[in-house]
């Protein structure tokens, strides 16, 4: 399994249940990222654990990083009441679904977007006093789950450097539980796949051991 690196603050008890937090980001209903997001929660559902949801697209998340917030980056999360139920669902999390399709090597605007402002100071990571380096917050997350679709193959996403596993791997882990594990559940050549190859994908999503 994947480990995170650094000393990140908590303990984790497989004892307690797990609650999961699905952030979903596709702007057209009928995608077959959308029919995932519906057989992942079809899965989720069947264990009887908490879910919670935050489809970017349904609330018009908005991902820019205002003037403010850069200004203000290393300011409190209580400047910012807007983003407050982002932030507590963040820290309910234990763990943490993004289903989203690939573009341009990486995450949609939205989803980069909401991790430049929720994933922010005092939340994801705090920087100590005369450091210049920071250290992680969010040991409550044990565990991310990515699910996502790619229009190119395998072998070309391994050339262009796979970016958008990269983000979630070395930079979103490290702020989360030292033992914190990544799941990678992509469909690729999705352009290219037959209905058969769909069928498979989404029945593989729901019958996932959560």
């Amino acid at each position: 399994m994947e480990q995170a690196a650094g000393r990140i603050r908590g303990t984790m008890s497989r004892r307690c249940p797990t609650n999961n937090l699905v952030v979903v980001c596709h702007p057209k209903p009928e995608s077959l990222t959308r029919a995932g997001f519906r057989r992942v929660l079809a899965g989720l559902e069947r264990t009887g654990r908490p879910v919670r949801v935050l489809d970017l697209d349904a609330e018009d998340f908005d991902p820019r990083l205002r003037r403010f917030e850069v200004i203000n980056h290393l300011g409190h999360p209580d400047q910012r009441p807007d983003l407050a139920h982002h932030i507590e669902a963040l820290q309910w999390a234990n763990r943490l679904i993004l289903v989203y399709p690939t573009w341009f090597s990486g995450q949609p605007a939205r989803l980069k977007g909401w991790f430049d402002r929720v994933w922010m100071h005092e939340v994801a990571f705090e920087l100590p006093p005369g450091s210049n380096r920071i250290r992680g917050r969010l040991d409550n997350i044990t565990e991310i789950v990515v699910v996502t679709t790619m229009g190119s193959s395998r072998r070309v996403n391994l050339v262009q450097g796979n970016g958008g596993r990269l983000r979630v791997r070395r930079t979103l882990r490290v702020l989360c539980h030292r033992r914190c594990r990544t799941r990678w559940i992509a469909l690729y050549n999705v352009d290219a796949s037959t209905e058969s190859e769909r069928r498979d994908w989404l029945r593989k999503l729901e019958n996932l051991h959560w």
